[in-house]
């Protein structure tokens, strides 16, 4: 039922899903301390 295809979309899926699910994580983390160090500015990258 399962072809490789299918196998490596949905692993994909599920790298891709976790990736974003860890810059979201990044992002939180770091907004708050990069505003603290550098009020006013964006940090960009």
């Amino acid at each position: 039922m399962s072809s490789p295809e299918e196998l490596t979309f949905v692993l994909g899926r599920k790298l891709l899903l976790i990736v974003a699910l860890l810059d979201v994580v990044r992002r939180l983390r770091a907004a708050p301390i990069s505003s603290r160090e550098h009020p006013g500015t964006e940090v960009s990258g």
